[in-house]
């Protein structure tokens, strides 16, 4: 066969590579998401991911205003009052924030599937500093408006992503012991510059804008007249993947550990300080209401905009699924350099290969990415890989020595493709350096293959032209 007819026939036989490895990648895709859907229904009948808001104290306030207005009737001009009724929450904020947890983290499987879930023991501490009532209360503007206010039960209100997570609560807030109950008890909530002169506490009045979501409530009792209240709420809480506290207080510290040795910190602050080691994690955030906004928690929904909050993720650092997919980017590549390498190998002892035996040679390889993929949902993702490169340098190298006619060089050849998927795995490994490694593989590949041919004459290898005697 001409030598440009073999490497049409070798960029064919690559196109139809291209397309069975995009088939492997599209199977790596589905199983990605069956193991999303899997830990979404772990969350189901489990908790889900879990956001903790609050506490708050709430206190309702029913306002009847009336307004002097003149009125013309048959009889002349007489004056009447005209009142309106509106009802608001008053939301005061902590003004220290204190939580302290503990997480206890263990995988749940569901089938080949599975999923990090923890249980927590918080602890949320803090004070509130609450202004006198009549301070919050509206005031006449003129001698022609009065104003008259009734104020609810005040209550206690934590919010929280997923109540199916709470596996006990128990509190106090000024050495009185808390009872608490099911929801927020109020449906919207807005903040307002309607605050109580020289008062750290944050307000909010009822409007269809925004709410406080799920979560629980217990009823308290307040002094008319300005106080300091001390509260500690016990809480054991579960849930899957996340956990996040939003720091609600002017002053809000937050510690955090457990035995999960890669946590990833999210949310919108960093730890101050952190500690990760095989055993488990321990972090400590502190913010001021100079950088969350103080109340600024409260103000959004999740459709509005995005609250401050700070916390972790559990991550898996050697997921399966993510480490098949990096693998297969490399595929097309992969692919190409051992073409090329038995194609020059023929090259230089002149031996003729059929298109039959690159088919094979190529069906070898996609099928390492496959196995790879099935394995590691039983192995783990190390030993799959290993055990499907082991097995594809075996099945290669003793196919190759018949190919190329000589076990010798079948051995050379399965040395190649073993070195090729040790530095595969290494750049998969070295995900920072993963770009660096790559390079200067394919340079050093490069560089082999310019050495091992540079004495070929590839003039020769063209059909000498028919001369024409006279």
């Amino acid at each position: 066969m001409k030598l440009k007819w073999k490497i049409i026939t070798i960029g064919l036989l690559m196109l139809g590579m291209i397309v069975v490895l995009n088939m492997v990648r599209h199977l790596v895709f589905e199983r990605q998401q069956r193991a999303q859907e899997v830990r979404q229904e772990i969350s189901q009948f489990s908790a889900g991911e879990q956001t903790v808001k609050g506490p708050f104290l709430v206190l309702p306030l029913t306002e009847t205003t009336g307004k002097l207005v003149e009125q013309t009737t048959p009889q002349g001009k007489i004056s009447a009052w005209e009142e309106s009724t509106s009802s608001r929450n008053i939301i005061i904020s902590p003004e220290q924030f204190s939580a302290k947890g503990q997480l206890a983290v263990e995988s749940l499987k569901r089938g080949i599937f599975e999923a990090p879930i923890y249980r927590s023991d918080l602890i949320l501490s803090g004070r509130f500093a609450v202004a006198p009532l009549n301070s919050y209360e509206q005031h006449p503007g003129s001698s022609r408006e009065k104003i008259s206010s009734r104020w609810g039960k005040p209550y206690l209100a934590l919010s929280l992503s997923d109540v199916r997570g709470i596996q006990n609560m128990g509190g106090t807030l000024a050495a009185d012991t808390l009872n608490f109950e099911p929801g927020t008890a109020q449906s919207t909530i807005h903040t307002t510059a309607n605050t109580a002169e020289d008062s750290a506490a944050a307000v909010a009045v009822a409007t269809p804008a925004t709410n406080l979501g799920n979560g629980v409530h217990a009823m308290v009792k307040l002094a008319d007249s300005g106080q300091s209240l001390d509260f500690k709420l016990n809480l054991k809480l579960s849930g899957t993947t996340q956990l996040l506290i939003e720091p609600v207080g002017k002053e809000s510290h937050v510690a955090l550990a457990g035995n999960w040795p890669h946590p990833s910190f999210s949310g919108n602050f960093a730890p101050v300080e952190r500690s990760v080691t095989a055993q488990g994690f321990s972090a400590r955030w502190q913010t001021s209401q100079l950088a969350t906004g103080g109340a600024q928690t409260s103000k959004c929904s999740s459709s509005e905009c995005s609250s401050a909050s700070l916390g972790l993720r559990l991550v898996d650092p050697v997921d399966r699924y993510v480490l098949n997919e990096r693998t297969i980017k490399y595929a097309e590549l992969f692919v190409l350099v051992i073409f090329g390498a038995v194609f020059l190998m023929a090259l230089m002892k002149r031996i003729e290969i059929h298109p039959v035996q690159y088919a094979l040679v190529g069906a070898a390889l996609a099928l390492f990415f496959l196995l790879t993929l099935s394995l590691s949902e039983h192995l783990g993702f190390a030993k799959a890989y290993w055990t499907a490169a082991a097995a594809s340098v075996l099945l290669l190298g003793y196919y190759v020595s018949f190919v190329l006619a000589a076990w010798q060089r079948g051995l050379g050849f399965a040395t190649v493709l073993a070195t090729l998927y040790g530095l595969l795995y290494g750049i998969l490994q070295s995900e920072d350096m993963a770009l660096l490694m790559g390079s200067i593989t394919l340079f050093a590949l490069l560089s082999c293959v310019m050495v091992l041919t540079r004495k070929i004459d590839w003039k020769a290898l063209r059909p000498a032209s028919t001369e024409t005697s006279v």
